[in-house]
């Protein structure tokens, strides 16, 4: 893998931003008896209006039994990661893990989300702050 130049970057810069401003919006969006499939609609609407394109919608690996369905991974609690867009209906209380990647102007931006619905659990809050040092430290490791 090649590192990237200054000019580079600052192309890359508009994938990011978008696909932050898709998850900070599904934060907002995401609430109890909401379903999955609502936030996928939500954030297929907002990929739609900026001109973008999901890098997920009908990605269909070797391993996999049909394309995937939606633009967002879903997992809700103890799901494992990459959960399908579905009918669940989300509750106070559950820990809502969303990964959503894009492709704008040519560059693909890939992030996740995580957090609590609600009322908060200080089982859970640890949960996340906990999995949050965890990537600060491979981060700081990969560096």
């Amino acid at each position: 893998m090649a590192l990237k130049n200054p000019a580079q970057i600052a192309e890359m810069r508009p994938a990011g931003r978008f696909v932050a401003g898709v998850l900070s919006s599904l934060r907002d969006v995401a609430r109890p008896g909401k379903t999955l499939k609502d936030l996928d609609a939500h954030a297929h609407r907002m990929i739609d209006a900026a001109g973008a394109h999901s890098v997920y919608l009908g990605y269909h690996p070797s391993f996999g039994a049909i394309p995937y369905p939606g633009v967002l991974c879903t997992s809700v609690n103890d799901a494992a990661l990459h959960g399908l867009p579905s009918d669940h209906v989300l509750e106070d209380g559950d820990v809502l893990s969303i990964d959503f990647a894009a492709q704008v102007e040519g560059w693909v931006c890939d992030s996740a989300l995580t957090f609590q619905l609600g009322t908060q659990t200080p089982e859970a809050q640890r949960l996340i702050a906990t999995t949050e040092q965890a990537l600060d430290a491979g981060i700081a490791a990969a560096r």
